[in-house]
């Protein structure tokens, strides 16, 4: 598993310390407009009696996958730039 397939923009903005707080930033960004994008779902699906419970379910776990992303995409940010990970 190569894992700068996985996580581009963890080793794209590991040059230096300006692009690590970019890619910080661009990663937070992303973690946001999933979460809202996730919310938006959420509520739209929400009220529906059956349809809304599974919906949900798997939101959840959308949502879950997204964070997950998010957080090991900064951790392999921080350790591409300590040149801790190649």
């Amino acid at each position: 598993m190569d894992l700068k397939k996985l996580f581009p923009l963890s080793f794209k903005y590991s040059k230096s310390l300006i692009s690590l707080i970019i890619g910080i930033i661009v990663y937070l960004i992303v973690g946001a407009i999933a979460g809202l994008l996730i919310a938006f779902a959420g509520v739209l699906t929400g009220w529906i009696p059956v349809v809304g419970a599974i919906v949900g379910l798997v939101i959840r776990i959308v949502s879950a996958i997204v964070d997950i992303y998010v957080v090991a995409g900064l951790v392999i940010l921080v350790l591409a730039f300590l040149r801790i990970v190649k």
